[in-house]
Formats: C-alpha cells, sequence, structure tokens
C-alpha cells in the first residue's frame, strides 16, 4: 500500500490550496490553516493575513456602525457597502491569488500582519 508523499502544509493539502484556502474561508479558514500543524511559511503567511484582514474588516464595521449609530450621521452608513465592496475585490484577489500559489501581501495590511504576529514563526 503506498503512502501519499508528506506536505509540509496543514493536513496534507498542497501550499498552494492550503493558502487558498486560509483566504477562501475568512478568519475561521485563517484560524484553522494557521494551527493545523503545517509549517510552510507561505500557508502561515497567508493564515495570518486573513486573520488580519478580516479581524480589521470586522472592527472597522463594528465602528462605523457604533459611531454613526451614537452620533446619528448617517452619512457614515453610507460607508459600510463601500468598504465591504473594496473587502469582497481583496477577498477575491488573495483567494486567487493563495490558490495560484503567489505570495499576496495586501499593503497596509501586511504590515498590521507583521506587527501583530512578529513573535510567531510567519
Amino acid at each position: 500500500m503506498a503512502t501519499p508523499p508528506t506536505s509540509d502544509a496543514p493536513f496534507g493539502l498542497q501550499p498552494n490550496v492550503a493558502a487558498g484556502l486560509a483566504y477562501l474561508l475568512g478568519i475561521i479558514g485563517g484560524i484553522i490553516m494557521l494551527v493545523g500543524g503545517g509549517t510552510n511559511r507561505a500557508v502561515k503567511w497567508a493564515a495570518a493575513q486573513s486573520i488580519t484582514m478580516w479581524g480589521i474588516y470586522i472592527v472597522l464595521l463594528f465602528a462605523i456602525n457604533l459611531v454613526g449609530g451614537l452620533t446619528h450621521i448617517y452619512g457614515l452608513f453610507f460607508l459600510t457597502p463601500i468598504i465591504g465592496l473594496i473587502w469582497f475585490v481583496l477577498w477575491l484577489w488573495t483567494s486567487i491569488s493563495g490558490f495560484q500559489g503567489k505570495d499576496v501581501k495586501v499593503p497596509v495590511i501586511a504590515g498590521v500582519t507583521e506587527s501583530l504576529f512578529k513573535g510567531s514563526a510567519i
């Protein structure tokens, strides 16, 4: 009986598939791929950046809705679909690039990711 070749990505996946899934499945996919046991730096980077990207998105929407609701500045609520569209494009770009095996660094989010995960092995 032949054993499949080992991979340094989580769950025995190919690194490009693991990176793509980390982006595709959002913050949950990032957490799963980060703690999944792989040692591939590209997959760990994709997972950490996915966690950061979606964490920033959640905090940003929460802050806009909170400030808009408390101050009754309803013009702030028009930012929500704009930010949603930007994040949708980022999600598509990072997911497709991850599945293609490309290393993705989203300009502002990459810096935040590096500062948040500097103690880990990414």
